[in-house]
């Protein structure tokens, strides 16, 4: 997935959960935040971060903030960009789904019961799966974890999951890390315990979770390879 009309530019602040200011070529302009979590530890004083340019008229700012330098390495925050990168991995075989050997069909954003869920499959043995994606923008000492902010709605979906399950679907969640330097990656039980319980008897269940890194640089977000998902893993933010 790429970005055209990218800059480069200086984070001042959030002035709220949407928008914040940033430095442009030694101009202050409010910018579009990409991302309902926190971000606290990424969108610092300071920090480098990648801004997309829209055209669209309607729009109260025309840049995006998708892309946020910590120390060196590119993590992505486009809340969008996770849903984009697993269509085309999936159906490019890049993002390997427990038995199932290829993808015949994928539809995205498809009715199952009270939810909306990210994407419908179907194998070429013609059984039936459903995909719920979730961005991973949190990292502390080397280690991702989900979610960045309190999250009902995540909760619901891994119980729809279960239901699919029980109605014949295989079952996944794939956690999209937004980020090139982790290998491994868990749930922040502290901040999420009803989603850690839910992901637990979830797996429990047969519901498989799947983890995968992603290249990213601040014009380019694309999948890279799988890395380990650990509930036994304590997250401390940094």
């Amino acid at each position: 997935m790429k970005y055209e009309n990218y800059q480069l530019a200086t984070f001042i602040e959030k002035e709220n959960r949407f928008t914040a200011v940033c430095r442009l070529n030694d101009e202050l302009i409010r910018v579009h935040v990409k991302n309902t979590g926190r971000n606290k530890e990424l969108l610092i004083q300071g920090v480098e971060v990648s801004l997309v340019h829209s055209d669209a008229p309607k729009r109260i700012t025309h840049w995006d903030l998708v892309a946020v330098n910590k120390r060196g390495h590119w993590i992505n925050i486009d809340s969008q960009a996770p849903n984009l990168v697993t269509a085309e991995a999936v159906m490019a075989e890049q993002i390997h789904l427990p038995n199932v050997t290829h993808v015949a069909a994928l539809k995205a954003e498809v009715k199952y019961r009270d939810s909306r869920i990210d994407f419908r499959g179907e194998a070429s043995d013609g059984q039936p799966f459903f995909i719920e994606v979730k961005g991973v923008t949190l990292e502390g000492y080397g280690l991702a974890a989900f979610p960045d902010a309190p999250t009902t709605r995540a909760v619901k979906h891994v119980h729809e999951l279960v239901k699919a399950l029980e109605d014949g679907y295989r079952a996944y969640l794939c956690l999209i890390v937004q980020m090139d330097y982790v290998t491994t990656m868990t749930i922040y039980r502290e901040r999420a315990p009803k989603l850690y319980a839910a992901i637990q008897e979830a797996m429990a269940a047969g519901v498989q979770v799947v983890a995968y890194r992603c290249h990213v640089t601040p014009d380019e977000i694309s999948v890279e390879q799988p890395i380990t998902f650990d509930l036994n893993q304590t997250f401390i933010e940094e």
